[in-house]
Parts: structure tokens; C-alpha cells; sequence
């Protein structure tokens, strides 16, 4: 992300230049995933940019640091597709079901990248194990979403991170596994978490003293 301008036309010329490097890179390193897997090396990124690897690390320090970058992108392409479902008048249980919908229909076009960010949270892989707290984009929309549905009903909003995570990393696994065993359709994928999610998303509002019923209009 850019700073705020500093007023030295030479500098934030320089500033924007590098931000626009950045991200054609990160843009670059997802295509070169998308092509060669979540397992690749900094040559598939090299080649993938089309850029010498001495150009690479002078916008990235290391593999780490470009890797927590592209964990960080992928969870906005996620909330991108996933947040204009909550932006529509529809029942709480179908605002669950097209939410998840939108995020398995992305995670379908582009496996690997899917594969990327969520293998790396399971991982031992001490390069990209920091990719869950670098990238946060996620977590942070569906905490704000939880608090929302919440406190407009009188009940604590406050720390429902923990919530959100435990949804996410349940629904991460549980699509992580329909991708490399699909046993399943897409569609019966959805109808199997839907009431996962809602299920969870429910107790956590009981918990605190709010009742959200599955067909009350959002």
C-alpha cells in the first residue's frame, strides 16, 4: 500500500513507481502459482515476471516477504467476491449460502492459488508460515460482518475474531479437501458447509444474548 504523499514530487513519483512494480509482481507470482502450483520456486516467479532475479529481491527482500505479499492478495480477491453478498436484501441463511458460494466459485477458478494461502497456514514450512498474520484482509471483513449482525440486535460485538477465524479455517479445510478428493459437486459442497457456517454463526450469537433466525430478512 502507498503512504501519503510527502510533498517531494521526486520522491512520491519514485514512491508510486515502486508500489506499481510491487504489484505487478505480486500479479506476476499469482499467475506463475496458477501455472506451476503452490509449490514453486522464485524461478517460476522469475520467468513468470519476466524479470532478472536481482530485480525481484530489490522490491522484495526475500521468498517470505514476496510469499506473505500474495498471501495478502489472494485474501482481498476473496473479499472482493464474497463481500457484495452481504450488500443484498436476503435472508440471513441465504446471504450464508451465497457468501459461501462466491468464495468456493473463486477458489474453483484458481485451485492453486486456494492451495497457496491455505496450505501454507498448515504448514511447517517456516517461509510462509506467516502468511495468516500478514494477510488478515479476510479475517478482519467477515469479524466486522459478525459484529454488525450483532450489535445491530442489541447483543457484544466486541472480539469476534476469534469466531471468525474458527469459521474460516473449519470452511478452509473442508474446501481444501474437495479439492484434492472431489468426491462431491460444487453444489452439494455448499449445501454440506452452508449450515456449518450457519450453525456457527448462530451459537456465537446466542452466546451473546442475540437470537438470529435463519429466514429473518437481513
Amino acid at each position: 500500500r502507498m503512504s501519503a504523499p510527502t510533498g517531494d514530487a521526486r520522491a512520491d513519483r519514485w514512491r508510486a513507481h515502486r508500489a506499481t512494480v510491487k504489484a505487478d509482481l505480486i500479479e506476476a507470482t499469482l499467475r506463475a502459482i496458477d501455472e506451476y502450483g503452490p509449490d514453486l520456486s522464485i524461478d517460476d516467479v522469475v520467468k513468470a515476471a519476466g524479470v532478472p532475479r536481482p530485480k525481484l529481491y530489490r522490491f522484495f527482500t526475500d521468498k517470505e516477504t514476496l510469499f506473505a505479499a500474495v498471501g495478502e492478495r489472494m485474501q482481498e480477491l476473496i473479499v472482493q467476491r464474497v463481500m457484495p453478498c452481504f450488500h443484498v436484501t436476503a435472508t440471513a441463511l441465504e446471504l450464508v449460502s451465497s457468501a459461501l458460494t462466491a468464495y468456493i466459485d473463486l477458489v474453483a477458478e484458481r485451485p492453486n492459488l486456494f492451495r497457496f494461502v491455505v496450505g501454507s497456514h498448515f504448514s511447517d514450512d517456516h517461509s510462509r508460515t506467516k502468511l495468516l498474520e500478514n494477510g488478515r484482509n479476510l479475517s478482519s471483513a467477515m469479524t466486522e460482518v459478525l459484529a454488525a449482525m450483532v450489535r445491530t440486535r442489541g447483543g457484544d460485538g466486541d472480539h469476534l475474531e476469534y469466531t471468525a477465524d474458527a469459521i474460516l479455517g473449519a470452511v478452509a479445510l473442508g474446501v481444501l479437501r474437495w479439492l484434492n478428493e472431489p468426491t462431491i459437486s460444487k453444489d452439494e459442497l455448499i449445501t454440506q458447509l452452508t449450515p456449518v457456517i450457519w450453525g456457527a454463526v448462530s451459537a456465537a450469537a446466542t452466546a451473546r444474548g442475540v437470537v438470529i433466525a435463519p429466514e429473518e430478512q437481513m
